[in-house]
């Protein structure tokens, strides 16, 4: 982090499971002593910022434990060609496989931490006990030297992080036990958990804290800590995901429930609160939403610390696992250079996100399914919305130079260059490529010829304003419908949705699709999957949603662009007229059932707590 963090060395990686009694009773040891580590302002904000430190890197080929790959794998926007995956074996429904890895244990979401990172879970247990620890300290004045300002810097943010990293604990396990104290080797740790309801009540309250006490913006030098914008983004997201069908459901089964009103009034208006913060620039945060002509660089910056666009983000020094992360999740061999793992591994955009992004005709924009988008098959790639031509490279693309000047290609279609590398490659060989390249978070110079993978600064953004107007939209149509907009908040769910659709130059959203609640919810998810594709949210969406089951029961798709003869000695592969055949890619199908919505507890404590109860169907 581009900060001037006072940090102290974090040693302890969790090994094999973390698991709640893990959280319990182990002490993080830093080599110094508790009274050393609150001994002052500096020490205390160093042992806090270790929770800046175990952030996730949705760019980090093992930010999820998915080696040499992405969460984005297991929904239906995004595949890997590469055969070492652990999400091969997720998606064949074994989320408790130990035959993968015997000597840990394996479960999805628990620790599998050989490497530099640990996994969510882990990093989130692992942060809140040093959030507890801070907040015990701080509001029993048990820290020497330190101004009031300087307290309630450091409460607001330990605040925010104990809710953070508990969000990411409960929207992939469940309701939780309420963590807030770290316990002692002797407390009683057999705890009852809540409902998710429960769990997110309590949560609030910390992100309510938070609000009140961390500032608008930071100094420069500490630029990348989290502020009240932030806080306040996190609360509306939360009560989102408290409002959605799976978040009804209680520990002991999973039924397919609607969205709760009361929730989704009050999502509505936190998400309200978080545009009206934004719009009328309080203590001059500068968040907005970006222009068409800025809209690549929300995701990587040149110059500056972050977009405008983002509101809680991670910031990455741009070192090592930026280098490594760009050439493992999104470019083929050819471009990343040489043939072993790390070369041959690469995430690719699917034809089931492909076919979301609507084409533009007469001046509107119809779904490609639709009898007057003008879509045609053997053009599939002309007037579409502008976010396509963003995000995805398609066969024949022009993308980079070599060393020497001379243009590249994307060459994944039939007999091209990528597409028999990748069937040469022992690491991908038996797996099928969708045919696409995602060039949401790359540059044309982000390959081995030029090694620009450090010329832009990726960031990790959790929350940006376009999500919070997504949020929004969802909220106010389960509350109020499409087009209403009782408590004068400004902006109807419709309207919402607009907003960002213009942004890019997409027209509105047709008014044959806003007549009932139930229609424009559909259209409210298309819109997501395509503006925040690849941003890790679709996985948790369509689990939120409770939509997984049917959305994973359809086969996973590419493209065979097939070439004319003779192509190869075409210099501008550009030009070539390919004919297109969408595939089913047979090594990319998923197994989804009911038990799934929730991932398993750790075995450990399903097994040996009495009161903490495993998910129903594990």
């Amino acid at each position: 982090m581009k900060t001037k963090f006072y940090k102290i060395i974090m040693v302890m990686l969790f090994v094999g499971l973390s698991s709640c009694e893990e959280y319990l009773d182990v002490n993080p040891d830093f080599g110094l002593s508790e009274e050393d580590v609150f001994s002052s302002y500096e020490s205390t904000r160093g042992y806090l910022d270790n929770c800046y430190e175990v952030l996730n890197d949705i760019h980090h080929w093992r930010s999820q434990n998915l080696d040499r790959s992405s969460v984005n794998c297991l929904s239906d926007e995004a595949g890997s060609p590469f055969r070492g995956n652990l999400q091969n074996v997720l998606n064949t429904g074994a989320w408790l496989d130990r035959s993968q890895f015997p000597e840990i244990g394996w479960t999805v979401g628990s620790d599998w931490n050989r490497f530099d990172r640990g996994s969510v879970i882990s990093n989130a247990t692992y942060a809140i006990r040093i959030t507890n620890k801070v907040i015990e300290r701080l509001t029993g004045d048990q820290v020497a030297v330190m101004t009031e300002t300087q307290k309630n810097q450091l409460l607001g943010q330990a605040y925010f992080f104990r809710a953070w990293y508990y969000f990411q604990i409960i929207q992939r396990w469940g309701g939780m036990p309420i963590l807030d104290k770290a316990f002692d080797p002797d407390d009683n740790t057999d705890i009852e958990r809540l409902t998710y309801l429960e769990s997110t009540e309590w949560m609030l309250t910390d992100l309510d804290k938070a609000i009140s006490l961390l500032p608008d913006t930071w100094g420069n030098l500490e630029f990348g800590r989290a502020t009240k914008g932030a806080a306040m983004a996190v609360k509306s997201m939360a009560t989102l995901y408290a409002a959605s069908p799976l978040m009804q459901n209680n520990l002991t089964s999973i039924q397919y429930l609607d969205y709760s009103q009361s929730w989704s009034e009050r999502a509505a208006e936190y998400a309200n609160d978080v545009i009206k913060y934004i719009n009328d620039g309080s203590g001059g945060a500068g968040y907005r939403l970006m222009s068409s002509s800025e809209y690549k660089n929300i995701f990587y910056t040149n110059g500056i610390n972050a977009s405008p666009e983002s509101i809680w983000f991670r910031l990455d020094a741009g070192k090592r696992d930026q280098v490594r992360g760009l050439r493992v999740n999104y470019i083929p061999q050819y471009f990343s250079g040489g043939t072993a793992n790390d070369a041959a591994a690469y995430s690719n955009p699917t034809q089931n996100i492909v076919d979301m992004f609507e084409m533009i005709n007469g001046g509107n924009a119809y779904p490609i399914t639709d009898s007057r988008s003008g879509y045609n098959p053997q053009k599939p790639f002309l007037n579409r919305d502008p976010r396509f031509y963003n995000n995805v490279i398609v066969p024949g693309e022009e993308w980079g130079v070599q060393g020497s000047g001379n243009k590249i290609y994307q060459e994944l279609y039939f007999d091209g260059r990528d597409y028999k590398n990748q069937i040469a490659n022992v690491n991908t060989k038996d797996r099928l490529s969708s045919g696409y390249m995602c060039k949401k978070f790359i540059w044309p110079e982000c390959n081995t010829f030029t090694l620009g993978y450090r010329l832009y600064k990726l960031n990790t953004i959790y929350i940006r304003v376009a999500q919070v107007y997504l949020d929004y939209a969802e909220a106010m149509n389960e509350a109020y419908g499409p087009t209403t907009d009782p408590k004068g908040y400004g902006l109807t769910a419709v309207q919402a949705l607009n907003v960002i659709r213009n942004r890019v130059g997409m027209p509105n959203v047709l008014v044959a699709f806003t007549t009932s609640k139930e229609i424009f919810r559909d259209r409210i998810r298309n819109e997501r999957a395509v503006e925040l594709m690849w941003e890790n949210h679709r996985w948790h969406d369509i689990r939120r949603w409770m939509i997984a089951e049917e959305v994973l029961s359809k086969p996973i798709r590419g493209i065979r662009a097939v070439p004319p003869a003779g192509h190869a000695s075409v210099a501008n592969k550009s030009t070539l007229n390919f004919t297109y055949n969408v595939i089913d890619l047979t090594t990319e199908q998923r197994v989804f059932s009911l038990r799934h919505y929730w991932y398993p507890v750790a075995q450990s404590d399903a097994q040996d707590l009495f009161n903490y109860k495993q998910n129903p169907g594990w």
